[in-house]
């Protein structure tokens, strides 16, 4: 039986093996491997370039590098003696109600409506101070929190009864639904906060998420999906909602947005989100309000920092949240009328 022949590739080792070829084919293969694993040590140089991309639309939601000190006070509640206290130990203030911070950056994380008698005070104040602070070299940031969407819903809960005389004089139009079948003592404040209206179109200017250098600010969360569907989207959304070009208020500010979502207020936040989050937006840490249970202030490796309202609750004292450079610390603040 003749003996089948060789493969070719076997034949032409055989060939160069017996023509003395043995030593070339060795240097050949070398070649191949040195070239191999080259091609390895580049790899994670490669990885890294093709990083991701930045998240999409957040370049509006992005405010100038602070120059020095940013500091943050959670809900204010419309608690007028609170709000000063906090004003004054942040070194923004002085008891005259005048911006004192200079070039200060301070930002302010909604819920600045609530059960407080002192509602209109309080926004006047801050009012004030964001007009001063930007002609200092400085800037006082607001953001819209729950209460903020709750008043523009025409959903008054905890409003104090000061809080719906304030706007008493307001007059809605006659034939609008959204308010004629509401109390008649509520009726003044409905007209002021209903989308399009006086109040609602002040709240408009305010965002739901903001970054300030490389700390990303919202009332409730910024989650992962929020990311994908783009800060200033969401942003957008909400002011024309408050401003009445749109009649549906868009999903993002109810229970799954920003100034709502309970998944990083409780005891046991969701830390896997925030990494993804901060790593997406190229930022150090993500700053909330502190839900109303019992919880840290500091959590997810200092990743995700919660600042309790003015007043204080059952978590803690009143305490302010200062950041420089990449030290961010929590500072007690001494009670109102101490």
């Amino acid at each position: 039986m003749p003996t089948p022949p060789l493969p070719r590739t076997l034949a032409l080792l055989c060939t160069l093996a017996a023509c003395g070829g043995g030593d070339d084919k060795k240097k050949d293969v070398k070649k191949v491997e040195e070239v191999k694993v080259e091609a390895k040590a580049d790899a994670p140089a490669d990885a890294a370039k093709a990083a991701k991309p930045r998240a999409r639309a957040t370049e509006e939601a992005r405010t100038p590098a602070p120059k020095g000190r940013v500091v943050v006070l959670g809900s204010l509640g419309g608690d007028l003696k609170a709000t000063q206290a906090a004003l004054k130990a942040a070194g923004a203030a002085d008891d005259a109600g005048n911006w004192t911070g200079g070039d200060l950056v301070l930002v302010q994380l909604g819920n600045v409506l609530g059960a407080g008698k002192e509602e209109l005070a309080v926004l006047k104040l801050l009012d004030t101070l964001t007009d001063q602070a930007s002609k200092a070299g400085g800037a006082l940031y607001r953001i819209n929190g729950e209460q903020e969407i709750l008043n523009v819903a025409l959903t008054f809960e905890g409003v104090s009864a000061q809080g719906f005389k304030d706007y008493a004089k307001e007059k809605p139009a006659a034939d609008d639904p959204r308010i004629g079948g509401l109390p008649k003592a509520q009726q003044g404040r409905a007209a002021a906060f209903a989308a399009g209206g006086p109040m609602a179109r002040k709240l408009a200017e305010q965002k739901l998420v903001l970054i300030v250098g490389d700390t990303v600010f919202a009332h409730a969360a910024v989650l992962e999906d929020h990311v994908k569907e783009g800060l200033d989207t969401i942003n957008k959304a909400g002011k024309k909602w408050m401003v009445g070009e749109e009649a549906m208020m868009p999903d993002m500010l109810a229970a799954i947005g920003p100034a709502r979502s309970p998944r990083l207020r409780g005891n046991e936040p969701d830390c896997g989100a925030v990494e993804q989050v901060l790593g997406d937006l190229a930022a150090k840490r993500l700053v909330i309000a502190r839900g109303p249970e019992k919880i840290e202030a500091t959590m997810c490796e200092g990743k995700l920092l919660r600042v309790g309202p003015a007043s204080g609750d059952a978590s803690g004292g009143p305490a302010l949240l200062e950041i420089q450079a990449d030290a961010a610390k929590f500072t007690p603040v001494a009670p109102a009328g101490k």
